[in-house]
């Protein structure tokens, strides 16, 4: 099965009906396979996104978990959500039924160049940049991945004159097989996932994948801040380029230097990009996800004179350290998009004091003490909720004042009653959203909601 592959005809399972696994499915239909549904969630529910999705009777399905009628497949696609080794992959493996992610699958079926971005932190405001950049200077780009738009919903739709800016999670990169950015992007490694991966370094494993199957004429462009994004280079084929603070000796890269962002190439004489103050973004991680999507960018042939104009109009995206509103003096800022504590630990530094955090959420099994003393330092209070309450609060007691919920809905009332004007309310959760929401979207807009409703005090 190669690249532009034809799939009319076959059989193919899809494991897991969330929204790429949904898309695979309407995609693969449309291009005339046989699919078959498979997931854990109850019929009535299943057949309501059937429905929704305009799939009612164009394809079988199973729901309330996974039979070996999914092995009747010449291939399985699996959503990112589901772990590759529950029983029926297992035995899948067993009798060679190749296992593919919903990216690998729309790879094959897509045409284009890719610009591919991965990593623990940053990654959705580096992909949305980067498109912008890209729409300065290509007629056709398409933005998507886990950032929300699964790439089968437009993978057909793709010529070879597209630019396609992804980012793919490590969960997308585990069953890759032929995917092949043209420019990968790696924006760091913090702890993150190890609910799911054995240890920290299987973690980083699944994401050095994203250069598996780069050739020597592409690039993979690395932190240069992190000893561990140094000890790869070298380890893959493709040509290295990098961004950072410290990029000395180091090209082709971008880094900061006189107040400006500056382009090195390794030829000519260093390149001044832009201000810094044109960045409306807050936060030195922001400096870093403009330094990454600047230098991947000038890569794929975006004009430096474009670049400058797009970061001073992009405010940043939804979820992100979002600012929501002022109530009686209280700023709210959203940023649910902070599921671990490396982007909970940003977000502490880059929101104004004095701060009252929200935090919880599903635990994810990460080292807590870095983002402990940050909550030491930088909030004057911490309101805890969800699955991780407990944990959380046994790590913070004593440290700084603490106020537990029963639900999301009355974090947000205490943390409010506790606020004083001039306060900021930060929602950085530190932890996925699956206790209570589908995902951190939902979670974040309900944020928003409660603090619009909110009365004066």
């Amino acid at each position: 099965m190669g690249q532009a592959m034809n799939v009319a005809g076959k059989s193919i399972s899809i494991v897991g009906a969330a929204k790429s696994g949904l898309a695979a499915a309407r995609s693969l239909v449309e291009c005339g396979a046989r699919v078959f549904v498979s997931d854990i969630q109850s019929e009535e529910k299943l057949k309501q996104s059937l429905e929704r999705e305009g799939l009612t009777g164009r394809v079988e399905f199973e729901a309330g978990g996974h039979t070996s009628r999914v092995l009747a497949a010449d291939f399985i696609v699996l959503s990112p959500g589901v772990r590759t080794d529950i029983p029926v992959l297992v035995e899948a493996a067993g009798k060679n039924i190749p296992v593919y992610s919903e990216i690998e699958v729309a790879y094959r079926l897509s045409k284009g160049r890719r610009l591919v971005v991965t990593g623990s932190n940053g990654k959705t405001t580096t992909t949305t940049l980067l498109s912008l950049f890209c729409r300065q200077q290509f007629p056709e780009v398409f933005l998507g991945g886990n950032i929300g738009i699964p790439m089968m919903e437009f993978a057909a739709r793709t010529t070879e004159n597209s630019v396609q800016v992804l980012e793919v999670s490590s969960f997308q990169l585990e069953t890759i097989s032929e995917f092949k950015p043209d420019i990968a992007v790696i924006t760091n490694f913090f702890e993150n996932h190890l609910d799911r991966y054995p240890s920290y370094k299987a973690y980083i494993d699944a994401k050095k994948r994203i250069a598996l199957n780069m050739k020597a004429d592409q690039y993979l462009i690395l932190n240069a801040d992190q000893p561990s994004m140094r000890e790869m280079a070298g380890q893959s084929v493709c040509q290295t380029a990098w961004f950072g603070w410290n990029c000395e000796g180091l090209a082709p890269c971008v880094t900061i230097a006189d107040g400006h962002l500056v382009y090195h190439d390794g030829k000519a004489a260093p390149q001044r990009l832009f201000p810094v103050e044109s960045v409306r973004l807050i936060g030195r991680h922001n400096l870093e996800n403009v330094m990454c999507a600047a230098l991947a960018a000038l890569l794929a042939g975006v004009a430096p004179a474009g670049l400058e104009a797009v970061v001073k109009e992009f405010p940043g995206v939804e979820h992100r350290l979002e600012w929501v509103a002022e109530v009686a003096g209280v700023t709210f800022i959203n940023d649910s998009k902070g599921t671990n504590c490396a982007a909970s630990l940003t977000a502490l530094r880059a929101c104004r004091q004095p701060m009252i955090l929200i935090a919880g959420g599903r635990d994810k099994g990460t080292d807590l003490s870095e983002w402990v003393t940050a909550v030491r330092t930088l909030a004057r209070g911490a309101v805890l909720y969800g699955e991780a309450k407990a944990r959380f609060r046994s790590a913070l007691e004593g440290l700084v004042p603490l106020k537990a919920a029963n639900s999301f809905e009355q974090a947000v009332e205490l943390a409010y009653e506790w606020a004083v004007p001039g306060d900021t309310v930060l929602l950085s959760p530190a932890c996925s959203s699956y206790d209570l929401f589908p995902n951190f979207e939902v979670r974040g807009d309900r944020f928003k909601e409660l603090v619009k409703a909110l009365k004066i005090k």
